[in-house]
């Protein structure tokens, strides 16, 4: 009866054990697999897989008949790599995928123009800003407007693609402006052929063709900010170490290299109190 009770007692430890030990063993597994670093990924993989959309002249994009994206944040996206001592796999995504990308691993960070939205916070981890960006105004070299305010004269022709957040923008700072919707990728001719007298959009998309057409001219002031910041899975502290990168960068003097050579001017970091 003795031997009896004590296999009875032995069995069910096991099954407590296989049961019991079995799921903390999980969910260590899915708790790690939810926690883990992408850093400890990354040093135990050698390599990097980095999400990007690759569409942005200058700032992130693929030249004709090559397969690596190059630009301001492939420029950033190497340098820190090669301090890690890893290679980068690059991995092309819609925006629509990209936060469940990273947030399931599929991806270790989002290299892109993310702009730092408090919804996007929630739901991702957002670096420190690597650039802040602000509307401005393009114009021809010979054109007449000096400053923004002349573009406040009665009937100055905006141009703005489709679907443009400008246009809501623009009516309500120059109520008097005509508002003329270009095809995508026309208003560098709609300005040297009259159509237009000015556009209004991000910084960026102004910064490649300020490298290689010099029959434009920015106007000096700038618009509304907003921030961009590489996207990390929420929780993951690898942000940390990417931060310190970034730090180091802007601290001594590579981002002020990089900016220069893919944005076309130079980096005022203080110009608005911030060191961004």
């Amino acid at each position: 009866m003795k031997k009896t009770f004590a296999l009875i007692m032995a069995l069910a430890l096991t099954i407590t054990c296989l049961v019991g030990c079995g799921s903390k063993d999980a969910g260590s597994e899915a708790g790690g697999a939810t926690t883990q670093n992408a850093y400890e990924r990354i040093m135990a993989n050698g390599y990097m897989t980095v999400g990007i959309d690759p569409t942005i002249e200058n700032i992130i994009f693929t030249e004709a008949g090559e397969s690596e994206p190059t630009g301001f944040i492939p420029d950033m996206v190497r340098d820190f790599a090669e301090q890690l001592g890893v290679t980068i796999k690059w991995e092309v995504l819609e925006w629509s995928a990209m936060l469940a990308a990273v947030n399931t691993g599929k991806v270790d960070f989002i290299a892109a123009n993310m702009n730092m939205r408090l919804d996007r916070e929630a739901a991702i981890d957002f670096s420190d800003p690597w650039l802040v960006d602000y509307s401005m105004w393009i114009v021809d070299k010979n054109s007449s407007f000096q400053s923004v305010e002349d573009l406040k004269a009665p009937g100055v022709k905006f141009g703005i693609a489709s679907g443009s957040v400008y246009e809501a923008i623009i009516k309500e700072q120059f109520p008097d402006a005509e508002i003329v919707v270009l095809p995508l990728g026309t208003w560098q001719e709609a300005l040297k052929s009259g159509v237009i007298d000015v556009s209004m959009d991000d910084s960026i998309v102004f910064a490649g063709p300020m490298n290689s057409n010099p029959d434009l001219r920015l106007l000096p002031e700038r618009g509304d900010a907003q921030l961009y910041g590489f996207a990390f899975a929420s929780g993951d502290k690898t942000v940390e170490v990417f931060n310190l990168y970034l730090t180091k960068l802007k601290s001594f003097g590579g981002y002020a290299d990089l900016y220069k050579q893919w944005m076309g001017f130079e980096w005022e970091p203080n110009i608005y109190g911030v060191a961004y």
